[in-house]
């Protein structure tokens, strides 16, 4: 790593080393983390559970169908959110205890739950929703990210570990202006090419790989970093938060409308590459993050106690990613909430997103209680 200005002090390992986890108990400046990965793992859930309903034929025509379309590209920030919690903490110098010891512990984090998890869904695919995988056809719809809605999540994490290490060095040498710059430079390129895929049909193929996965993500990955000191108020905050219920509102209007002209939505598809959900995630990432913190509109979730719950609720959100389409799964067979994979009414629809949310948590918080099983979620 480059050699910082002589008048940066340089952290002992110890201090890296004690730094490398978000502190459990306290006022640290980053309790805002945990509730953003509760929001956007919340989302996540949302967009799964309810687009079912979302693309029903004549869905725009009820009130229940436009809810869902509104809930389902509405929560497009979550995955893109979560790319940018990783770029504030995992791009933090402070924190960079090497790329050797980086690269270890990122692989003891993500390589078993890569593993366990995508045998786990191979099996339930199987067992349970009885579709024919062989093992070939497992092989090639893990690498393409297609073994079970959302696996893909995991190539890009894993993707952007890998190049962390080429990352920190730089971004411990220059200003945070010169990472945003970058950053958003790459969010063009990705946004360019979503929108020429549409206008142009030019292919993404490529993209959608194992080892490709997380290349349209760096630049969100660098604006973590580069905005994670920013802190929002007054008029910008309050026009920030406009900002992001409007493009909620565009995603909802731009999805399968005859009334939006095609060219309008083939440059802005409502998809994680589409700039305008880029730009939703970035303002949704910055409200957040204005809000809760001490002094601020939702300080209260910034206080020990709050933090120390958030802290809980948000390290448990890989578990809920990897189990909650299984809790989906298995609740269709129950009654009252059970059914068909549409809802079909508002009440239903709504009710099912609590269900899995809750019941997802409540499964997961009990798993992690488990040292072994704690590795994998």
């Amino acid at each position: 790593m480059a050699s910082p200005p002589p008048s940066t002090p340089v952290p002992s390992r110890e201090a890296i080393a004690a730094s490398s986890r978000l502190p459990t108990a306290g006022v640290t400046g980053l309790e805002w983390v945990s509730w953003l990965r509760v929001l956007a793992i919340a989302a996540v859930v949302c967009i799964h559970v309810v687009g079912h309903d979302a693309i029903v034929d004549g869905a725009r025509g009820t009130f229940h169908g436009n809810l869902a379309i509104w809930l389902d590209f509405g929560s497009d920030y979550a995955v893109p959110a979560f790319v940018l919690v990783s770029g504030a903490l995992l791009l933090d110098p402070a924190r960079y205890a090497g790329a050797g010891a980086f690269l270890r512990k990122r692989a003891l984090r993500l390589l078993p739950a890569v593993v366990v998890w995508h045998l786990v869904w191979w099996a339930f695919c199987v067992a349970v929703l009885g579709e024919n995988l062989g093992v070939r056809a497992f092989v090639e719809q893990s690498a393409t990210g297609r073994l079970y809605t959302a696996l893909y999540f995991f190539w890009i994490v894993l993707g952007l570990a890998l190049v962390t290490p080429v990352l920190v060095p730089w971004v411990s040498t220059t200003g945070r202006r010169p990472v945003c710059v970058a950053g958003a430079a790459l969010v063009g390129m990705t946004a360019a090419s979503a929108a020429a895929e549409g206008v142009l049909g030019l292919p993404v193929a490529w993209v959608h790989t194992a080892w490709t996965w997380w290349i349209p993500y760096l630049g969100l990955y660098l604006l973590g970093w580069g905005l994670r000191d920013v802190v929002l108020r007054g008029w910008v905050l309050a026009a920030a938060a406009v900002g992001a219920a409007g493009i909620g509102v565009l995603q909802w209007w731009l999805w399968e409308n005859p009334a939006a002209p095609e060219l309008v939505r083939q440059l802005l598809p409502t998809t994680y590459y589409g700039v305008q959900v880029q730009v939703y995630a970035v303002l949704v990432y910055l409200v957040v993050k204005s809000v809760v913190r001490p002094g601020g509109l939702l300080g209260l979730l910034a206080t020990p106690r709050a933090a120390a719950v958030g802290r809980v609720a948000g390290d448990a959100t890989l578990g809920v990613f990897v189990l909650h389409l299984i809790v989906w799964n298995l609740m269709l067979a129950l009654p009252v909430l059970g059914g068909a994979k549409a809802a079909g009414s508002a009440p239903l629809m709504l009710g099912r997103v609590v269900f899995v949310l809750v019941v997802t948590y409540a499964i997961v918080l009990l798993l992690r209680r488990v040292p072994v099983v704690r590795r994998v979620l």
